[in-house]
């Protein structure tokens, strides 16, 4: 292919360029940077993860990242992994209680500041809060957590009350919408098939969500949503929204 080298994900995946978000990298790397907590919010698809795909390196500020679901247990557990936490009852972290974990984990964040971002949080326990109430306070780490809506958060909507640490992503506008699609026809390498419909289809189904658009320009790739040069939309867009639901 020519042009534009391709990024890729962590799982060899083309990454399409990012689009119409200009502002919220910059307003969550400096943030980061400043040792800052945020919260981002919005819908599936809305792009949280990619939005934390350019900032996080943009920030340059050491940082771990962790996905949802979360029980508190695990997520110790998870930490502790990646923080290289040492338990001398515990050789294995994996087979330590939470009780023994807490102090090992936020030792390390103290001795090791660095951002905690966990995604996709949904109905935090009390527990949970108490303990990410520590995480929030400790050292000159900070904390960045991403959920669909501030009901999404349970418990954890006590500590992260204040709109001035939340990012909340929008759709993108149309300009931009129009753009994420060329793009995504590009590293999807969409250009000997049929577009003008199917560009209309998308650009009015998706609404802005740019998740939406480009998982519908990855699954048109794929033959069984092709017909010659025609793209099947309707079982396309089915299986999208299941994937994103």
């Amino acid at each position: 292919m020519t042009g534009r080298a391709l990024k890729r994900t962590s799982a060899g995946n083309p990454l399409v360029p990012l689009v119409g978000r200009r502002e919220e990298v910059r307003a969550l790397s400096s943030a980061v940077r400043a040792r800052q907590s945020r919260l981002i919010i919005g819908p599936a698809g809305i792009g949280k993860t990619r939005l934390l795909q350019e900032s996080l390196p943009a920030s340059g500020q050491p940082f771990v990242r962790l996905d949802g679901p979360f029980v508190l247990h695990g997520l110790l557990v998870d930490l502790a992994e990646r923080l290289h936490c040492r338990c001398a009852r515990f050789p294995d972290v994996r087979r330590a209680t939470s009780m023994a974990l807490k102090p090992l984990v936020l030792d390390a964040l103290r001795q090791s500041p660095r951002c905690v971002v966990l995604e996709d949080v949904s109905s935090a326990d009390p527990r949970m809060y108490r303990f990410l109430q520590k995480v929030y306070y400790a050292g000159d780490g900070c904390l960045v957590v991403t959920a669909r809506s501030r009901d999404c958060l349970g418990c954890l909507r006590k500590l992260l009350w204040d709109p001035g640490e939340e990012i909340a992503l929008k759709p993108l506008h149309r300009p931009e919408a129009l753009l994420l699609f060329e793009e995504a026809c590009r590293v999807f390498r969409l250009e000997s098939l049929d577009l003008g419909e199917f560009r209309r289809k998308v650009l009015a189904a998706a609404q802005g969500n740019p998740g939406q658009i480009v998982a519908m320009c990855r699954m048109a790739a794929r033959p069984e949503y092709q017909r010659g040069r025609y793209i099947k939309f309707l079982p396309l867009r089915i299986d999208v929204l299941s994937a994103l639901a």
